[in-house]
């Protein structure tokens, strides 16, 4: 069977579709098509400036102010893509006080999925960004934001990437048409602007070597977004090892999809954010 490509896209054309994080890599790819596409995109970024030319709005996912203020400038969306990401920084904490990791990649778009659900189109999907890493994390919910436990950025990014796969499982038990995702190893700026250190020389060695590009490693989001194959709970991610190659769906971890941990994860982030989200 032929590897499914960004040519394989629908038009779009009358769609809205919201992208996390399109400054660079794997969402300056998955914007820049589903726009090639007919889409009108609203880019979610810290600094609209960087991406001149197009409907940027500024979005900090680790500050909920922000994140409020941003959904409320979407009117209505078709697809909304939860891309932006940090991985392996030292210890720091968001604007509301939540590990880094935990507050941008899984609690910001919490909130901001559930800001913007009201605003959903008929037919509206929401894409998920998750990691292969997600495989290596757990959620300690007695103590997510490493308060009391040694922080580890490891750890922390992994425990982030498994939140994100409980969340999009979840939000499709209760209704929602919810995917995820997963780049496989793709090269970006993920592995070299977050880390630090001896983290951040090993991504630059290692991405140019292993990494495969962006706009394959954004293949999985896309046919996740808009292909018609592409159903509600599906996890999309690349279909050699899970880290090269194109898009498949493949299984996640075992134990993320517990309906018991999906139920506790949407309540505890109900609780951090406070943003309700009924479904």
């Amino acid at each position: 069977m032929a590897m499914w490509r960004a040519a394989d896209i629908p038009d779009l054309s009358g769609k809205v579709a919201v992208v996390t994080g399109t400054s660079s890599g794997l969402g300056a790819v998955i914007a820049g098509e589903l726009a090639r596409h007919g889409a009108h995109v609203i880019h979610g970024v810290r600094d609209p400036a960087v991406v001149p030319g197009v409907d940027a709005r500024r979005l900090d996912l680790a500050d909920l102010d922000v994140v409020a203020g941003f959904a409320a400038s979407v009117d209505g969306f078709d697809v909304l893509v939860n891309n932006a990401g940090v991985m392996w920084p030292p210890l720091r904490r968001t604007r509301q006080g939540f590990e880094w990791q935990f507050g941008v990649n899984h609690l910001g778009h919490f909130a901001l999925t559930a800001l913007l659900w009201p605003r959903r189109r008929a037919g509206a999907r929401v894409v998920t960004m998750s990691s292969i890493l997600h495989r290596t994390g757990r959620l300690d919910l007695d103590d997510p934001n490493y308060v009391r436990r040694r922080y580890s950025p490891e750890g922390a990014y992994a425990q982030s990437k498994y939140a994100n796969v409980v969340f999009g499982l979840e939000l499709h038990r209760r209704g929602g048409t919810s995917l995820l995702a997963h780049p496989g190893y793709a090269r970006s700026r993920l592995q070299t602007s977050g880390p630090s250190g001896v983290r951040a020389a090993v991504g630059r060695v290692m991405n140019p070597v292993f990494g495969q590009p962006a706009a394959v490693g954004a293949l999985p989001a896309l046919f996740a977004a808009t292909s018609a194959d592409a159903v509600s709970g599906a996890f999309v991610g690349p279909s050699f090892l899970q880290l090269w190659g194109g898009p498949v769906v493949v299984a996640p971890v075992v134990g993320s999809a517990d309906p018991g941990l999906g139920e506790r994860l949407w309540a505890v982030s109900e609780e951090l954010t406070g943003v309700p989200f009924a479904v």
